[in-house]
């Protein structure tokens, strides 16, 4: 477990109180304040209250109606709405005249794990805005969370709208899915260094994904920035090699499937591992494949120096007791050349870069095998260098296939795509700059291993959110001191940087 900082906590303020990400301006002033011990956080949080923002916000809600306000408290704070038990309980002490000041900091200390994460993963989404974002470009109206994931119907209108919108953007068809789906490519830029970027090849492992589209978004932008990196780089992205899969998922999770009777959506519809083909030298089927021979097809048509393969992993904690977001890995198998295994490990350090700005999330190394079916290692014997990536969030999609996930997934989920975009961006960076092989090779191996697994209901042992209102009566000696500490205790982690720009796209 780690904190939530006197930082995160300003921005929970800001979430809170004006349901915004804070401007810069305001950020660096509060924390300036706080940070030479000119005001406590609970001065702020007060100051804030009595400001016009707050009042104009206020005014636009009937007076009476308290459990509205509660209900945008817990939107801004944790992504849903308060149960009537809670929004009961909190609208009760504001009609018996406790302040609103205490009833916020009450809110926060009384908050369900889950709750707390959704709060850290939340305001560390908006720090992160609010350090790259310029005050010109701030933009009080940016989303933070992501609500929900894209069908296979979103994915293809996206890429033909980014193919639309953005000249700099080459969309292809390269091939379908056994049942009849289409796999895509797109590909930007036009610079001699190639990366290609391939996600889902397990259906239920989206992260990948969903960060894959903000970064053709961002990259076929006409920021400075990524201007500059399409003139030096070209990345090819194949997003979601396993349409099929996720569609399964999709089905059971909204409850049109039942599991006992379907393929499990990890396979493609031959109930085929994808990535257990990859090596060159047993022969396969072609029809129980189609997916992974579209995705060697544009390898072979592109022949990009690095491949990122990007995946979800169970729950892990670090030694230091912080859940694990992201785990690489380079190849293992002793049939790879040096040279293949160093650049991927140049790959793992220059991930490890573009996360280390973002504070929410911890990398560690995936414990992975040498057999050489999985991408990374018959890709690694044929000659191309790839590197894995697991990020957390697969147990919480299995749950959620199962029906049996009540809790909202949307912040956490938010964090792990920002993670994985910036990831994407740190690899594209170092390579665009020529900067990754300069990297020693070395530095991968002090990566720490990845540490134990946590079972979801060990993370949360309330399981999904109780009752609010049932659940305060006992946490609420916590909330009675009339201040905010320094720390807030929450699940959480730390990692990432990436350009300013990127929130213009």
């Amino acid at each position: 477990m780690s904190s939530l900082t006197s930082q995160q906590t300003l921005q929970a303020f800001y979430l809170g109180l004006f349901g915004r990400a804070a401007d810069p301006d305001g950020f660096d002033y509060w924390s300036s304040q706080i940070d030479s011990g000119a005001i406590e956080l609970a001065d702020a949080l007060g100051a804030m209250l009595q400001s016009d923002e707050f009042a104009e916000r206020q005014n636009e809600l009937p007076q009476s109606e308290n459990d509205v306000w509660i209900d945008d408290i817990y939107q801004d704070f944790f992504g849903r709405d308060a149960d009537s038990g809670g929004a009961e309980y909190w609208s009760s002490l504001l009609s018996q005249g406790v302040s609103a000041q205490e009833v916020i900091q009450r809110i926060i200390l009384s908050a369900s794990a889950t709750d707390k994460e959704a709060l850290d993963a939340t305001t560390s989404i908006a720090r992160f805005y609010t350090e790259n974002v310029s005050n010109t470009e701030y933009d009080a109206d940016q989303p933070l969370i992501q609500q929900g994931l894209r069908s296979n119907e979103q994915l293809y209108s996206d890429l033909a709208a980014l193919d639309a919108t953005y000249d700099t953007m080459a969309l292809d068809q390269v091939g379908e899915s056994i049942e009849g789906r289409p796999l895509y490519s797109a590909t930007v830029g036009e610079g001699e260094r190639k990366l290609m970027i391939v996600t889902q090849q397990h259906g239920d492992e989206p992260t990948g994904t969903e960060a894959a589209m903000l970064l053709l978004e961002w990259l076929s932008g006409d920021s400075e920035a990524a201007q500059a990196l399409r003139s030096e780089i070209t990345v090819t992205v194949m997003p979601r090699v396993n349409p099929d899969g996720f569609e399964r998922w999709e089905q059971l999770a909204n409850g049109e499937a039942v599991l006992d009777d379907t393929i499990d959506p990890r396979r493609n519809s031959a109930d085929m591992d994808l990535n257990r083909t990859w090596d060159s030298s047993e022969a396969i089927d072609p029809a129980l494949i189609p997916e992974a021979l579209a995705v060697r097809e544009v390898l072979a048509a592109f022949q990009p120096e690095l491949i990122l393969d990007y995946h979800n992993q169970n729950n892990y904690l670090n030694a230091e007791g912080e859940l694990e977001t992201i785990s690489v890995l380079w190849p293992t198998n002793e049939l790879v050349e040096t040279e293949i295994t160093a650049t991927a490990q140049q790959a793992a350090v220059a991930l490890s870069q573009g996360i280390e700005g973002f504070d929410f999330g911890s990398l560690s190394l995936y414990p992975g095998s040498e057999t050489p079916q999985i991408a990374r290692n018959g890709l690694g014997i044929d000659g191309v260098p790839a590197l894995l990536i697991e990020q957390r969030g697969l147990e919480e999609m299995e749950i959620a296939a199962s029906g049996e996930l009540d809790v909202d997934y949307s912040a956490l989920s938010s964090a792990l795509i920002l993670e994985s975009l910036l990831s994407m961006l740190g690899v594209i960076t170092a390579m665009g700059n020529d900067e990754l092989e300069k990297i020693d090779p070395a530095l991968a191996t002090m990566i720490p291993e990845r540490g134990e697994r946590i079972p979801y209901e060990e993370i949360y042992l309330e399981g999904v959110a109780e009752d609010d209102g049932a659940m305060l009566a006992a946490n609420s000696a916590e909330g009675d001191s009339g201040s905010v500490p320094n720390t807030v205790e929450v699940t959480g982690v730390d990692a990432t940087a990436a350009n300013a720009d990127m929130w213009a796209a």
